[in-house]
């Protein structure tokens, strides 16, 4: 049934083979897949336009403050604000990064894109500040 001759290390050796091919079979599949995990699904994306009231900021306490009068839909996914729709409503969990609109002047315009990838925790980036 089974071979019981010494194979002077051959059965060995080609064993290694394999597992080092299977290694790096299993290797590239996996590296292969990366990108598609790296990249998840843009959920909701929207479009915020704002200007600054530093006297508003003033009255909070706060080093700025952006009014945000206009949200519309981006590029690779909706936004919906729609109070009654509440299971699809973009949820703001978090506030964006102030540190570039600090030194912006009383007026100035802002405009920020909001994206949550796959339902989970949105992020936020500044894509223009315009002096008033």
């Amino acid at each position: 049934m089974y071979n019981t001759k010494k194979s002077n290390g051959r059965l060995g050796a080609n064993h290694s083979v394999i597992k080092s091919s299977l290694l790096i079979a299993a290797s590239a599949l996996g590296l292969s897949l990366l990108p598609l995990y790296a990249s998840a699904e843009i959920t909701q994306e929207c479009i915020l336009e704002g200007t600054v009231d530093m006297r508003k900021a003033e009255e909070l306490g706060q080093p700025v403050y952006v009014k945000f009068r206009n949200a519309r839909r981006g590029t690779e996914a909706g936004c919906s604000l729609n109070r009654r729709a509440k299971s699809r409503r973009v949820q703001f969990t978090s506030s964006p990064d102030i540190t570039d609109v600090k030194t912006a002047p009383h007026g100035s315009k802002v405009r920020y894109r909001y994206i949550e990838r796959d339902n989970q925790a949105g992020k936020w980036e500044l894509l223009d500040v315009s002096g008033a």
